[in-house]
């Protein structure tokens, strides 16, 4: 596909106003009387963009962030990505896509976050005001101003501010890009007669910080979501959060990766209804689903996240690939069960079990 193409796939997606319709349609019929179920079923059906390649990962069911009038708040971790923001006052965590929201002022802040290899693409359309113009023109923005500002990491962000008429409805848009380890496209939209101090819109885009771009592996704030401790020993790296109990890490490019190309540890932590009492077994039943031709090479009992554990060694084929693995299971007295699983193509895996040990033995339960 060509780069200019990619682009505008990705701007496609990053631009349409699904977010801020979504709150419409919310207070639209909630005032109805009707069932909100509708409208989210009518938002998940046109959902299907170039967020489901790139990032494929949605924030549901968190509380709502306190917030004190006329008091700025701190910077807010946005679930499943790498971005840190302090949001205006009103806006919480979004229910329904990945950034913040006030069904109030109709408004929203979607955070779109995206591989490294984004970066060319996506600079491209934010370099100039003409440019940006023509690229976001094809979208039904009109961009109207250009500036730069500088954000919380010191680094000089490209800020775009427009308007867009969208199901009847005259919005404002503001859109920033920030470049680190990832690419990060934050888009606001709210409608014109409710738009909020150019000041404060400033300063929330301002305030967006990225993990990684200080170059510590672990100062992501994805982690501070997890029920355990954790260090992240290079190379590896930290690709997803997943309901802020399972860690995704892996060597390589790619953060989404469904073939399994590329060495990965999966770190798991899972309430049961009763104790578990029989760890092997346990072990088993979870191996048996890792790949085929699964062959326990060794066992042994262990300490694993300062519990008694029981860690197995062996192989096993994935995708036609011959590949290594670690696994280790511990399990608490209420009945949690937290998981370590360390698998890379045998070619690879010597190289890389020094540093998953290193990993696993930084595991700790917290509290």
């Amino acid at each position: 596909m060509p780069r200019s193409t990619i682009a505008l796939e990705i701007l496609d997606w990053a631009v349409r106003p699904e977010e801020l319709t979504f709150l419409l349609w919310n207070t639209t019929l909630t005032h109805r009387g009707k069932s909100q179920g509708h409208c989210m079923t009518r938002r998940k059906n046109s959902s299907a963009s170039i967020v489901s390649r790139f990032v494929g990962r949605l924030a549901a069911g968190l509380a709502a962030l306190t917030m004190h009038a006329g008091l700025a708040v701190a910077q807010v971790a946005v679930p499943g990505t790498s971005v840190m923001m302090t949001p205006p006052e009103g806006f919480t965590i979004a229910g329904g896509f990945v950034g913040f929201e006030s069904v109030e002022k109709q408004g929203s802040f979607l955070v779109a976050e995206f591989p490294a290899e984004a970066a060319s693409q996506l600079s491209g359309l934010f370099s100039d005001q003409s440019g940006a113009a023509a690229a976001f023109a094809q979208k039904g923005i009109t961009i109207e101003s250009r500036e730069e500002i500088d954000n919380a990491d010191g680094d000089t962000i490209p800020l775009l501010r427009g308007s867009q008429e969208a199901n009847g409805v005259t919005l404002e848009k503001w859109m920033a890009l920030y470049v680190a380890e990832k690419v990060v496209m934050v888009t606001f939209s709210v409608p014109k007669d409710k738009a909020l101090d150019e000041d404060a819109m400033k300063a929330a885009f301002a305030s967006v910080k990225l993990a990684g771009a200080s170059g510590e592996p672990g100062s992501d704030p994805r982690l501070a979501e997890l029920p355990y401790e954790l260090d992240i020993a290079e190379p590896f790296r930290l690709a997803s959060v997943t309901n802020h109990t399972g860690v995704l890490l892996t060597v390589g490019p790619k953060d989404i990766d469904p073939e399994a190309s590329q060495p990965q540890i999966v770190v798991t932590y899972t309430e049961t209804a009763a104790p578990i009492g029989d760890l092997k077994g346990y072990a088993k039943i979870v191996l048996n689903a890792v790949g085929d031709d699964v062959t326990v090479e060794a066992q042994e009992d262990t300490m694993f996240a300062e519990l008694d554990g029981v860690a197995s060694h062996g192989a096993f084929t994935e995708n036609g690939v011959q590949k290594k693995f670690v696994q280790i299971v511990a399990a608490t007295e209420s009945g949690a069960v937290i998981g370590f699983l360390g698998t890379a193509a045998q070619d690879k895996y010597g190289d890389l079990k020094d540093a998953m040990e290193e990993i696993a033995a930084s595991i700790a339960i917290k509290g």
